[in-house]
């Protein structure tokens, strides 16, 4: 099958007033170059081709996948700022020439279009006011329930492509934009045959990183839907309980993306008709059952038959709505500069989350390999476009002759795991205003492995601790990239932290008193809910509060996701006699709602009983160098001094709760006065708003 030329793209990604850089997909090699137009209006009167010189980098991916960075320079003087550009794409192969518009993506009739309104062209632009607004959010999984918030924020920008005083000009995603460990059972057949398609023959054999796979069960059982649970956890040693379609090989993680993101692989799959009914897998013989079908298992089989249906049949519909949205995700990628961090679900759930998670996968070739294969995709399809400087030739070369084969166990595939297991700047800044820092809590992570009493009735039992999510070698690093960065001390400062440094105090303290104990039982609710909040380890918060208070922000805003729901904190710091004001922002999940059944309904009164607490009111906390969490009632007894203080406040919507939990995409406009923190939603609403919050004046800091 041949597939079409551009498979996903193109995506803006970083931007300042010397560079342009613009990622996209094709599956064949082209020469790229870019024109780049200050637009004069929408009705395309007075729009001026600048000059600009086009570099091109390039990696071969699969014999029908590349990946390309197109990286666009002003000849002269710095690119306009704060006015819309438009660009255009002209690909080159031999004698054959294309470019955006006659590749229909520049056509307002097409239902595919990367343009708004009567733009000749896809737009963007660069941001240079203290005033700003930000599009943040995280979480976004195909099969999950509710509109995609992405395809939320192309409607509010189609509305008014113009208004950059309302338009955002920048997106931040801040983890989990795939979910590679939760596959839904109808697009798994359409991700192994797109694979097999993009990479074609080259790709890797499995059998040789893990010999049991040879075994004709498990060879069988791989390659069908819901097959790869049992190998999952007992070969890669991973504990998603999700895991029955596992991604594991590049071309499986690169698909994913490119379903992610643009309808171009949605209509191949069409073509190729491998969108099955249930039915039309079940007669394929590409459904994996526990009970076979035979004479000794009807019954087992015909109940477990009825499951396998069902699911099926819901996760369909979900992804039949996905679909219908993805092309409008597409279009405001093409518009709108974009960062990206991971999370666990980008590589797979769980994900460094314990000192002991970290070793048992590492000693298993299987897990090893699943995992680099995860980075390696989301180096390709994410990670690249945040700060190309970060990967230098060394990097890509890596990458590049391992793509060339995929032979596993050759010196190339040992070069290329080493690399990135060994890669330790997947954190970056943003060259945005105010600048952001991207935190990476996943590999700079530090374990502690002493041991803590955990109590639950009369039992006390000692488990390992919840780990820092950035140790102090990764502190020293995010450091020096803030440094190298040009930011200096005491001026205002964006974090993009994808677990929230303040989440919900009452729901946290919910889980860390009443669920985590089970775990000295031996139940592994640390799996299950990932406690993985700043606050779960609070050496590794108290560390992030002195980092804060070195760097002495004049105003920091900290946007997160991960947790599900949306909220807004306010929290006064007294660390050290410097005080600190931290407005932590969190929006979550883009798609993927999760608040359902006998837990959503627990979490649900847990948020109301929150609401009613604290609503309205502020939480005092301290921390003393004992390494206690204590309330203004224990001070009169307290066994050390107080190493720092907290005045916490939560922010209502306009309905009156502190939280959201529907889908949801954050909307961060920043002024020189207040913070106003917008939600786009998936409801009949359209709309959540907080309540403003006002800035302090740098002298009042």
């Amino acid at each position: 099958m041949e597939l079409p030329i551009l498979l996903s793209g193109p995506i803006i990604r970083k931007v300042d007033p010397t560079q342009v850089y613009i990622w996209i997909t094709t599956s064949k090699d082209f020469h790229i170059e870019a024109d780049l137009y200050q637009i004069g209006n929408q009705t395309n009167k007075g729009d001026k081709q600048l000059q600009v010189r086009t570099k091109l980098k390039s990696v071969r991916l699969g014999k029908q996948l590349f990946v390309h960075l197109v990286h666009i320079t002003p000849s002269q003087e710095n690119l306009p700022v704060d006015q819309l550009l438009g660009y255009n794409l002209f690909f080159t192969r031999g004698s054959n020439r294309y470019d955006l518009n006659s590749l229909g993506l520049l056509s307002p009739d097409n239902p595919n279009s990367i343009i708004y309104g009567d733009f000749s062209y896809p737009t963007f632009y660069i941001n240079s006011k203290a005033e700003s607004t930000i599009l943040y959010g995280s979480c976004r999984k195909l099969h999950g329930k509710g509109q995609d918030a992405l395809a939320k924020a192309d409607e509010m920008i189609a509305q008014k492509p113009l208004d950059k005083e309302a338009r955002p000009s920048s997106l931040y995603m801040l983890g989990d934009q795939i979910y590679a460990d939760d596959v839904a059972d109808p697009i798994f057949p359409i991700i192994q045959e797109m694979s097999h398609q993009l990479i074609g023959d080259e790709q890797e054999d499995l059998s040789i990183v893990e010999p049991s796979l040879k075994r004709s069960s498990l060879k069988q059982r791989i390659t069908k839907i819901q097959g790869r649970q049992f190998i999952v956890e007992q070969l890669c040693k991973f504990t998603s309980s999700n895991a029955y379609n596992h991604l594991m090989t590049f071309g499986e993680y690169a698909t994913m993306y490119l379903l992610s993101w643009s309808p171009v692989l949605w209509q191949a799959a069409k073509e190729e008709n491998v969108l099955y009914t249930f039915e039309e897998a079940y007669q394929n013989n590409l459904v994996h059952f526990t009970f076979p079908k035979k004479a000794t298992s009807l019954k087992e089989h015909h109940d477990e038959y009825l499951q396998r249906k069902d699911r099926y049949h819901e996760q369909l519909l979900d992804i039949n709505q996905f679909q219908q949205s993805v092309a409008k995700v597409r279009r405001l990628l093409a518009n709108i500069p974009t960062y990206m961090i991971f999370d666990d679900h980008d590589i797979t759930d769980d994900w460094n989350i314990s000192l002991e998670w970290k070793k048992q996968v590492h000693t298993a070739p299987l897990g090893r390999h699943t995992i680099a294969n995860g980075l390696a995709a989301y180096w390709a399809f994410q990670g690249w476009g945040n700060d190309p400087s970060r990967f230098d030739q060394t990097f890509i070369t890596a990458m590049k002759q391992y793509f060339k084969g995929f032979h596993v166990g050759t010196p190339a595939y040992k070069y290329w795991l080493q690399t990135l297991e060994e890669f330790q700047s997947w954190h970056f800044t943003a060259p945005t205003t105010p600048l952001t820092l991207f935190l990476d809590t996943r590999t700079l992570r530090e374990y502690d492995s002493t041991s803590k009493h955990v109590k639950w009735m009369n039992l006390i039992k000692e488990t390992a601790k919840t780990p820092k999510l950035i140790g102090e070698k990764g502190w020293e690093l995010v450091d020096q990239t803030l440094q190298d960065s040009g930011w200096n001390k005491g001026e205002p400062l964006i974090i993009a932290s994808p677990a929230p440094l303040y989440g919900i105090g009452l729901i946290e303290s919910f889980f860390k008193n009443n669920i985590y104990p089970f775990r000295a039982l031996g139940v592994p609710v640390h799996y299950k809910l990932d406690f993985e909040a700043w606050k779960y380890n609070i050496e590794g918060f108290s560390s992030f509060l002195h980092h804060l208070k070195e760097w002495k922000p004049s105003e920091c805003i900290i946007l997160s996701g991960d947790v599900h729901y949306a909220s807004n904190v306010k929290a006064d710091v007294e660390i050290n006699k410097e005080h600190l004001t931290i407005y932590q922002l969190t929006s979550s999940p883009m798609k993927n709602m999760s608040f359902e059944g006998l837990f959503g309904s627990l979490l649900k009164l847990i948020v109301w009983i929150t609401t009613l607490r604290q609503k309205g009111k502020t939480v005092n906390k301290y921390y003393d160098d004992q390494n206690h969490i204590l309330k203004e009632s224990d001070l009169s007894h307290q066994s050390g001094n107080v190493v720092w203080k907290e005045k916490i406040s939560y922010q209502s919507l306009e309905h009156g709760t502190i939280i959201e939990t529907a889908n949801n995409l954050g909307l961060l406009t920043r002024t020189n006065k207040a913070i106003q923190n917008m939600l786009l939603l998936d409801s009949n609403e359209q709309y959540g708003r907080f309540e403003s919050l006002p800035l302090k004046k740098k002298e009042d800091c």
